[in-house]
């Protein structure tokens, strides 16, 4: 089988992880092409700087979109596994696996079942909102009014709500960005680089969705459902440390991943930014209420971001950039 799969792990200030994924990865059998890290933390990693197993890759970005898209820039292989830096290995021979899942030409990208190791993790931090309380028929109705249904398995909500995932191998339209691949002629194709505008000004986030969301349009997206990685996510993500920022993030998120999912059907981008409004105010309805019902300094936090990202909805401005060029000479 002549499928070439290179490993591309994005890193940041996790020196002790990343290199513990490597070493798991030199064990792969069969072993990717490549192993490629890109790595924005301040210093260089001298365990990969002269190892000839690993090309190693600096960026000055701390923007996780355009990390990937370096280590795709060096990359020759047919299809790119992209990790998050703090996965570990479960299935020695998960590189075998997924080739046999690739000869089909349709495949574009696949995504792959993996459980985070601690109930205790960075998203278990966050409040929720007072909706997710209510009775699932109330909820329901609340959905339905806000444009929100909850997706059937397998599918992509227009703001960025998942369905579960199929329970064995199947079509989706999910990806987790912390273990899936990608067909590399596929990936940076009919792509809006106004992301890494985004990640840039620490307004972005769901870049997983839209990816593989993006890849579906281009072929198939299918579930491998065996037990592949274990996330070692131990509460220090640096999306929801700053729970303030993260609302914001998170709301705003929700707007541009329906704008691009609207983009890529050929819908009414106007009209999407209409549910939105209705969708975003239930949103920070319901994280008010919580709030009010029972206070704490974290709910506060994340209703001061979620109202910042709501408001910074209605400036924002919208546009398809089919070309890295813009972003990149903004950054030298």
């Amino acid at each position: 089988m002549n499928l070439k799969i290179d490993i591309i792990i994005c890193t940041y200030n996790r020196p002790n992880e990343v290199n513990y994924l490597v070493q798991q990865l030199l064990k792969l059998d069969p072993l990717p092409n490549k192993i490629i890290v890109v790595d924005s933390t301040e210093e260089d990693n001298l365990l990969f700087k002269n190892n000839v197993e690993v090309t190693y890759i600096k960026s000055l970005q701390k923007n996780q979109p355009f990390q990937r898209y370096l280590g795709f820039q060096n990359s020759v292989a047919d299809f790119i596994l992209y990790l998050d830096d703090d996965m570990e290995v479960i299935n020695k021979e998960v590189i075998g696996d997924l080739k046999l899942l690739l000869v089909d030409k349709n495949v574009s990208g696949i995504a792959i079942n993996f459980k985070d190791k601690f109930e205790n993790n960075s998203l278990s931090k966050i409040p929720n909102s007072f909706t997710k309380k209510l009775p699932l028929s109330i909820s329901n109705l609340f959905r339905y009014i806000t444009f929100n249904k909850k997706p059937e398995v397998g599918k992509l909500g227009l703001f960025g709500e998942r369905g579960l995932q199929p329970n064995k191998i199947n079509k989706t339209e999910l990806i987790s960005g912390g273990a899936f691949v990608a067909k590399r002629e596929s990936l940076f194709k009919n792509f809006n680089f106004q992301m890494f505008e985004l990640f840039d000004k620490k307004i972005g986030m769901g870049e997983d969705s839209i990816i593989g969301y993006g890849l579906c349009k281009l072929g198939t997206v299918i579930y491998f459902p065996k037990l592949s990685f274990y996330h070692n996510d131990q509460g220090t993500s640096n999306y929801s440390i700053n729970l303030k920022a993260f609302g914001k993030r998170v709301i705003f998120s929700r707007l541009f991943i329906a704008l691009e999912k609207t983009r890529l059907d050929n819908k009414s981008l106007l009209l999407t930014r209409l549910q939105y409004i209705i969708y975003g105010f239930y949103r920070l309805l319901g994280l008010t209420l919580n709030y009010i019902i029972k206070p704490t300094y974290d709910k506060k936090n994340m209703l001061s971001g979620t109202f910042a990202g709501y408001l910074y909805s209605f400036k924002f401005k919208f546009k398809f950039e089919n070309s890295i060029n813009k972003f990149a000479n903004n950054n030298h």
